[in-house]
């Protein structure tokens, strides 16, 4: 091969390679978190090809003249390569590292949605699916619980607010902290219970306000439970459509190369190690900066209208925030703790003081609470419950006789 057709293949090349990014570089991201634009996800892609072709425009002929020279082996070792990540792709599917198999069975929960004017998304009724290795089933009203029937005579109802907390994810429906509160409150109030899960998945503050406006409310309960996620204000956005998201039909090439990417396990296991370690910092100092945006708006009026609500209906509603320690995210309980106007918040980080945190949670990448974390979860609200309504019942006994007043809270 001549020094000329070498410097032709380098500038052939290497156009080629420039027009790719060029290209790639207007591809507009469904979560613009980089400049505006880009998903972090595929500015990592991006940055990637930007710096393999830096290296091929400055490599010097005489480099790509070994290059072709060497093309037997390349293809050999670019084969090798392929089929090296291949079998760690198995292994780490076979292995399941980290429990990193949660990404796989969560997006599939998220998928089974269906779409809902008001919820933007809401379970589907009566149905049941395995996710990982529990099984969920859903009720008449598509929430994960037992039938709904009529409020029976003396009985005491609480309907428990929430997302995937609430809803259990990762546990046996018995083993929830609702199903375990119902138990815990029948042995000692000594009454008809019933504790109903409301809780659905990736919900923030104001579905959970939507639905228990629209439907719980309905339900007739005498206590209502908040279960507050710090991830609460995030937004939600229309349409609902998680199938067209991690769908390559119609989607242009650079889309399409990020879902593919996206699907694999090995990705999701280093991108979830760099997330959760290198970026852990930064996560922190972005909920302080989440506090000026519209999701933590939303999040704090939707928790206010709930409050303003149980209040004139004279329905009593106690707030748990869920936290694994007291250092971390101060700034989002002191918000809820505002904006609950003097009515209880309880903190759960208290609870789990002393205790093996990491035995509580499904994986170092599923941290939601296993069946022993709800146990600790059921005790300890069912301790708060009682006592709260022995406040109640004692505020109550101090209101003179025939004058009608409800006490529900301070």
């Amino acid at each position: 091969m001549t020094v000329a057709n070498v410097r032709y293949l380098k500038v052939c090349i290497v156009v080629v390679a420039w027009v790719g990014v060029v290209l790639a570089a207007t591809h507009y991201s469904d979560k613009p978190l980089v400049l505006g634009r880009y998903s972090r996800s595929y500015t990592y892609l991006l940055c990637l090809f930007a710096g393999i072709v830096l290296i091929l425009s400055f490599a010097k002929s005489a480099w790509y003249l070994t290059l072709y020279q060497a093309r037997g082996g390349l293809v050999i070792s670019v084969v090798s390569l392929l089929l090296s990540l291949g079998a760690l792709e198995v292994a780490v599917r076979m292995v399941d590292p980290l429990g990193i198999s949660y990404y796989e069975w969560v997006g599939e929960y998220l998928r089974d949605m269906q779409a809902d004017d008001q919820l933007f998304f809401r379970h589907k009724p009566a149905w049941g699916k395995r996710y990982g290795n529990v099984l969920v089933t859903f009720n008449e009203r598509g929430l994960r619980d037992r039938p709904i029937l009529p409020k029976a005579e003396g009985e005491y109802r609480i309907l428990a607010l929430g997302d995937s907390v609430t809803f259990g994810l990762g546990v046996d429906q018995d083993k929830t902290f609702v199903a375990r509160l119902e138990q815990l409150l029948l042995g000692r109030l000594q009454r008809p219970m019933r504790v109903i899960n409301s809780g659905v998945g990736a919900y923030n503050t104001v579905q959970e306000l939507t639905y228990f406006t629209q439907e719980g409310i309905n339900l007739q309960p005498d206590l209502v439970l908040l279960t507050y996620v710090p991830n609460d204000i995030e937004e939600r956005r229309r349409p609902f459509d998680p199938w067209t998201e991690s769908s390559m039909r119609g989607k242009p090439f650079p889309v399409m190369l990020e879902i593919m990417v996206g699907k694999l396990w090995l990705y999701r296991l280093a991108h979830h190690t760099y997330r959760y370690a290198i970026l852990e910092q930064l996560n922190k100092k972005s909920l302080a900066r989440s506090q000026n945006g519209t999701g933590w708006r939303g999040s704090m009026s939707a928790l206010s209208e709930l409050v303003t609500i149980c209040r004139e209906r004279k329905i009593p509603l106690i707030l748990f925030y869920k936290r694994l320690d007291p250092n971390e995210n101060n700034l989002s309980f002191d918000d809820v703790v505002r904006h609950a106007q003097g009515l209880p918040v309880k903190d759960m980080a208290p609870w789990f003081a002393g205790l093996n945190v990491s035995a509580l949670v499904n994986s170092k990448v599923d941290t939601h609470p296993n069946a022993e974390g709800h146990r600790v979860i059921a005790e300890h609200m069912a301790d708060d419950i009682v006592n709260y309504l022995a406040q109640l019942k004692d505020r109550a006994s101090l209101v003179p006789p025939g004058s009608h007043v409800a006490v529900v809270g301070p």
